[in-house]
């Protein structure tokens, strides 16, 4: 039996802090025109996780899209850069992985709700908590007109870019997934 190459491959199977500054640093310097090629690239190499977001996005405001979006491409920017530090193969994210993550994600929301209820205890969820902070942090940054998210639409983001990350994971909740 074969093994596809790991989505990300870094040495302690987790983006670093460092590696979240640096895709932030690399990106907040680029010019519209770059940030539209790199748009561009990450549309081809993860059209699966594009198309997911894009789906899960649909009835959304214009806003929520872009920013579920651009905080995608943040993500694929980060593990990607992790790869350099670590070569491997990035490789696109199948399908089957992302609706996997989907799921997980969707497990995680309910012992979320479980545990508000008192019904259980919530471990903590350590995978990937760098760009989880990340994401976290720029949701409660205000839109570029001004105005600060909901709740519930932080909520939404969220949710659709833990199963980016989880997808992107190489230890989801511990566990090594192989694309």
């Amino acid at each position: 039996m074969f093994s596809m190459p790991l989505a990300v491959c870094h040495n302690d199977g987790m983006i670093t802090n460092e590696i979240v500054e640096r895709a932030c640093s690399e990106v907040g310097a680029y010019t519209d025109d770059q940030m539209m090629s790199e748009f561009d690239r990450f549309f081809q190499k993860q059209p699966g996780i594009c198309d997911f977001v894009a789906e899960l996005t649909s009835e959304s405001t214009v806003e929520i899209q872009e920013l579920s979006l651009f905080l995608s491409y943040m993500v694929f920017k980060a593990a990607e850069a992790a790869e350099r530090d670590s070569p491997g193969d990035l490789g696109e994210v199948s399908a089957e992985r992302i609706e996997s993550a989907f799921h997980e994600s969707e497990s995680w929301i309910e012992r979320i709700e479980q545990a508000q209820e008192g019904r259980n205890t919530l471990e903590p969820d350590d995978s990937e908590p760098y760009l989880v902070q990340y994401v976290i942090s720029e949701l409660n940054q205000p839109l570029e007109d001004g105005t600060l998210l909901e709740d519930e639409q932080k909520g939404e983001v969220f949710f659709v870019l833990r199963t980016v990350i989880s997808s992107f994971a190489r230890k989801p909740n511990g566990k090594e997934i192989e694309s």
